[in-house]
């Protein structure tokens, strides 16, 4: 049997949708901060007790910490963060959502507002996602959305706070997409103990790389007369 050596192979790519996730907390004042800045005392601490160093040394390492590399590690915070926050949304819909960091971008003053974070989905999975909330909870995106978007004093919204208003679902932008996530948030739901848990493994496995390069090249210098004490000890 022989073959032709000009087949071709066709390679379907899915498109995606940009969704923002509209009640991320950002990493301003939120608990996304005292996390990093309770692990960075935490980890000042060990090292400080690890290598027999001053409270002035202490101070300096944490004060060291998210001097450089702080944007890689609020993109790994996010990636590890997205999964765990749709898990509940998925457990409810039963499907997968397999939404995906797209980018995080932050204000120039943090006054009126926080960090963003925006995701991709694939379409195909949006369109299953929106045909399950106008089934199940429609009654419940009109109301996020009146409470959402109704004018009050100081704020003046950019939508309309009325579901008939926005038109077809293919022409909602990456807000109103994220403004339909709210129909599973519930204020009295249980603490998500497993996001906080796996965002704080992630800061921990990462801030390292934020300390300043000659914050680094100490603490390894301090490792390596640590270690060199041990094998000496070991020949006695």
């Amino acid at each position: 049997m022989s073959y032709s050596k000009d087949v071709q192979v066709t390679i379907f790519i899915m498109s995606k949708t940009i969704v923002n996730i509209p009640n991320f907390e950002g990493f301003y004042c939120s608990w996304l901060d005292q996390e990093i800045d309770h692990i960075a005392r935490s980890e000042a601490e060990y090292f400080v007790e690890e290598y027999d160093l001053s409270e002035d040394k202490q101070q300096e390492i944490e004060e060291s910490y998210c001097t450089q590399n702080y944007d890689e590690l609020q993109v790994e915070i996010c990636k590890t963060y997205i999964p765990h926050y749709f898990e509940a949304i998925e457990d409810e819909i039963d499907f997968e959502l397999n939404a995906s960091f797209e980018s995080l971008t932050s204000p120039k003053f943090y006054n009126f507002e926080t960090d963003r974070l925006f995701v991709e989905i694939d379409d195909i999975k949006i369109t299953m996602l929106m045909n399950w909330i106008f089934n199940n909870k429609l009654e419940k995106l009109k109301e996020v959305i009146k409470d959402r978007f109704t004018q009050r004093d100081g704020y003046i919204p950019h939508y309309s706070n009325d579901l008939e208003a926005w038109g077809d679902v293919d022409t909602w932008d990456y807000n109103q997409l994220g403004t339909a996530l709210l129909v599973f948030v519930d204020e009295y739901a249980d603490f998500n103990y497993t996001l906080h848990e796996y965002v704080s493994e992630t800061i921990h496995n990462n801030i390292y790389n934020t300390l300043s390069d000659d914050m680094q090249k100490f603490l390894d210098k301090e490792y390596d007369k640590k270690e060199n004490k041990k094998a000496q000890l070991t020949l006695f």
